[in-house]
């Protein structure tokens, strides 16, 4: 996968001040307060695992690359996942105030499979579900969506080592209604998936089919 030469500083994760982080959680509780739940579906043709990676706040999606390994894609606002300026105002505008967003993919290697996954990147998960089996032409299906995206925006591709991914711009806005909980939400019911409960909690359940028990 290419880098742009743009290339931004490490910098502290998560990054948030005390009194951010404090309403932050206090606004979560108040327009959250449940997990997300992810079924997925019980009859697949053509079967292939994707894994939702949960890192505490936030979260990606690690998708079967066309020929081998896989690709992590994430999402979140610009400012403060491509350019790593996690301040307390950056804090405060990407929760309360609709902003640009970022669309980020890593290359995890053509070793890399849903079971060793969650051990292949920089910012680490704290729970790696892998048994999300989906058809994988809708696989194909997003996974080509989501690299036009790239294609479109390579003129504004921006690498963080801090987070090791490599970023363009993405089309929707970000806030705290529509932030990466929620993107990777929509991605895995267009994989198939039921979702139910709140999109915008960072706290996931996989409930597997009767027929895949």
């Amino acid at each position: 996968m290419p880098h742009d030469p743009l290339s931004i500083s490490p910098g502290f994760y998560p990054g948030v001040p005390l009194s951010a982080a404090t309403f932050a959680l206090a606004l979560c509780i108040a327009l959250t307060g449940c997990s997300t739940i992810v079924r997925p579906p019980a009859d697949v043709a053509d079967p292939v695992e994707v894994v939702l990676l949960d890192h505490g706040r936030h979260t990606s999606l690690a998708l079967p690359a066309e020929d081998a390994g896989m690709i992590r894609y994430a999402y979140g606002d610009w400012q403060w996942y491509a350019l790593n300026q996690t301040g307390a105002i950056e804090a405060m505008g990407a929760l309360l105030v609709p902003s640009s967003a970022a669309l980020g993919r890593q290359w995890l290697g053509e070793d890399a499979t849903p079971a060793n996954v969650a051990t292949s990147f920089r910012v680490p998960a704290t729970e790696a579900h892998w048994r999300i089996t989906v058809e994988r032409h809708k696989v194909a299906h997003l996974r080509n969506e989501l690299e036009q995206i790239f294609t479109d925006h390579q003129a504004s591709m921006v690498y963080n080592p801090a987070y090791g991914l490599t970023f363009v711009p993405h089309p929707d806005s970000y806030s705290y209604l529509h932030g990466s909980n929620h993107v990777v939400a929509d991605w895995l019911q267009r994989l198939g998936c039921t979702i139910t409960g709140s999109r915008g909690s960072s706290s996931w359940q996989v409930e597997q089919p009767a027929s895949a028990h």
